[in-house]
């Protein structure tokens, strides 16, 4: 009797664990159909980029892969057209970080300086030096020696001016005293630099063998979700011929385009103008210069596009919010 009654408990036994195991499966199931969405993991495409930054550090905000389209990050980017006269001078701004190209020539009223000021810039995560001209770069010094620089973007490009020495000079200590990393433009051809939400691509100089001075230009395209701006700095035909080369329709496509060298008929070849495309066009030109910038001939070839210049508008800003962008002028 007493072996009929262990019997009849194994089997209970038995059943009960059965019906655990299918119960636990039936649980296993339900989660894994309503399970959160957000635990499932991050959409492809959805996770910011870091690879480009230098200094090690993350960059939170969201930049598009090539070819990713309709995609708009949060916040906005600004790009700053400073009328420092005749020269250039251009500030990036977006996500608390920010980039400074060029410096404008020589200047005892300190207007580029005070202007950085006044836009509560203190860091500048970037500072590129488009090529060793003094009306691009007569400002450095006073640069390096007023805000904390972290990178230092100069191309292949020796000169033998005292500027330059100086320059240089500065430049190399900071380096060596760890303050700056000092970068190679010609070395970071197609390199991408992440900084507060803006892609940077380095497109240029492709040679360090340039007879013309202008042609050494660092030229970048800036990329803000959807939108683009396309800086060549000085470079003039010889250059220009060789990023039309380079480059296809979807590397130059741009909306905006800085002229190159304040609007010479030497740059902004037709060539270029056809690849690129742009909305609006920016002439930085000092007023009544000796030169004639921006030239007749570079005019008729941007006939209806939307045409901003330093010498009448004064400071020009371009804001990028949304995948829309808006236009502020000084004047």
């Amino acid at each position: 009797m007493a072996r009929k009654k262990k019997s009849k408990m194994r089997k209970q036994r038995i059943i009960k664990g059965v019906l655990t195991v299918i119960c636990l499966i039936i649980l296993a199931i339900m989660w894994l159909f309503f399970k959160p969405a957000e635990d499932i993991g991050t959409p492809s495409g959805s996770s910011a980029q870091s690879s480009g930054l230098t200094d090690g550090s993350t960059n939170d905000s969201f930049v598009p892969e090539d070819g990713d389209d309709n995609v708009t990050p949060e916040g906005s980017a600004e790009i700053h057209f400073i009328d420092i006269g005749q020269g250039d001078s251009t500030l990036l701004v977006s996500g608390g970080k920010n980039v400074l190209i060029d410096t404008g020539e020589r200047d005892s009223d300190n207007v580029l300086l005070n202007y950085l000021t006044e836009q509560n810039i203190t860091v500048i995560e970037y500072f590129v030096i488009t090529h060793f001209d003094s009306d691009h770069f007569g400002e450095a010094v006073e640069v390096l020696d007023t805000f904390d620089v972290v990178n230092l973007i100069i191309p292949d490009q020796v000169k033998t001016t005292k500027m330059y020495e100086t320059f240089m000079d500065k430049a190399e200590e900071q380096a060596q005293s760890g303050d700056i990393i000092v970068m190679n433009a010609n070395e970071m051809i197609g390199e991408q630099l992440n900084v507060g939400g803006m892609e940077l691509t380095v497109l240029a100089p492709l040679r360090n063998d340039y007879s013309d001075s202008n042609d050494y230009s660092v030229s970048l395209m800036l990329r803000y979700g959807n939108k683009k701006a396309l800086l060549t700095g000085d470079a003039e035909k010889e250059a220009e011929e060789d990023i039309v080369a380079e480059y296809g329709v979807s590397e130059l496509d741009c909306d905006i385009f800085k002229l190159g060298h304040h609007g010479s008929r030497t740059s902004n070849s037709q060539a270029l103008l056809d690849k690129a495309t742009p909305t609006y066009v920016v002439a930085c030109c000092g007023e009544g210069n000796k030169y004639g910038h921006p030239h007749s001939e570079v005019l008729e070839r941007i006939e209806g596009l939307e045409l901003y210049r330093t010498d009448t508008d004064g400071t020009i800003i371009f804001i990028i919010a949304n995948d829309i962008i808006s236009v502020q002028t000084e004047k």
